[in-house]
């Protein structure tokens, strides 16, 4: 006789689900769903400021959302790759951050003024990396503590960075965590940022863990202080700004025959405005003058107002 056929009979039908008692879920649907909605939040504000700091388009979005062991999580890090340990006061404990190489590389290079290349062969990061890396990720965990701020008033700091999974020893192999996968694209190279967060962490807060809770008061995951931050950040970007004295189309021959006191005749006339580009857009006109010792040009007509794009 099976254990089917043990059973009283309106249980005979019923499937068996198995559970793992090495891995019990610490996190219901409904708090991991929260969780997502945190993060997109996060992964918005992570890729805004990452936009104006490389100064290039950064998109961002929550692809994953689980739960596993430390160990499982541990395991799945590349080596090397770079990692965050970070404070979450009030809540107890540490959680770690990690951005892949691919994704880290890009960032050094156009921080550093290149284009943002990968290198052909992944390398452990320098000192002088890993000091640039850490004011990036110190930036973002700003990002994170607003993206939480519905729920809980964090204060994230950054403890420490380490480039190999195996020396980040945080928890016991058996504990429960929940990983946030961010899937991160800059300039065609793309990546997942891991945020891994311990559930004995998130224990003293679990029952405000429901979109309820989160929805239910408190100022929208981007406002307040966040969005002054992205304000400022804007406001100190640096952007290309080129006055266009005029154009002239040659010959190659005479291209060649060029020399030192030649006399290029342009399409433009003395009493003509100058244009004015911001980036690859004209956005006015300017008659050119000195002041003091150096040229300038003085604005004459604002082609482009309050955002508007206008073509030359």
């Amino acid at each position: 006789m099976t254990m089917a056929e043990l059973l009283p009979g309106p249980y005979r039908t019923q499937t068996v689900k198995r559970y793992d008692f090495r891995r019990p879920d610490k996190f219901s649907k409904d708090q991991l769903r929260t969780l997502q909605i945190i993060h997109e939040g996060f992964s918005r504000g992570f890729a805004t400021y990452l936009s104006g700091y490389v100064r290039t388009i950064v998109e961002g979005e929550v692809v994953l959302v689980t739960q596993s062991t430390y160990d499982e999580f541990v395991r799945s890090l590349t080596n090397p790759t770079l990692i965050g340990v970070f404070s979450m006061a009030p809540l107890e404990g540490s959680a770690i951050i990690e951005i892949p190489p691919d994704l880290t590389f890009v960032i050094i290079d156009r921080l550093l003024g290149g284009p943002g290349t990968v290198p052909a062969r992944i390398r452990e990061l320098t000192e002088i990396e890993q000091t640039v890396m850490r004011r990036v990720l110190e930036r973002s965990l700003t990002a994170l503590s607003d993206a939480w701020s519905n729920l809980v008033q964090l204060e994230p700091r950054l403890e420490r960075l380490e480039v190999n999974p195996q020396f980040v020893q945080l928890l016991p192999p058996h504990d429960m965590v929940v990983v946030i996968a961010l899937r991160v694209r800059i300039r065609g190279v793309e990546g997942r940022v891991n945020i891994c967060i311990p559930y004995i962490a998130l224990e003293p807060i679990a029952s405000k863990l429901s979109a309820h809770y989160l929805f239910g008061g408190g100022e929208k995951v981007e406002t307040g202080q966040y969005v002054e931050d992205i304000r400022k950040q804007v406001e100190t970007m640096a952007v290309p700004l080129v006055v266009s004295l005029g154009e002239a189309v040659v010959t190659v021959a005479e291209l060649l025959d060029l020399a030192e006191g030649d006399v290029i005749r342009l399409d433009t006339r003395v009493s003509e405005p100058l244009s004015v580009r911001v980036g690859d857009k004209t956005k006015f006109l300017a008659k050119p003058g000195r002041l003091g010792s150096r040229l300038a040009v003085e604005i004459t007509e604002v082609l482009a107002e309050k955002g508007e794009e206008a073509d030359e």
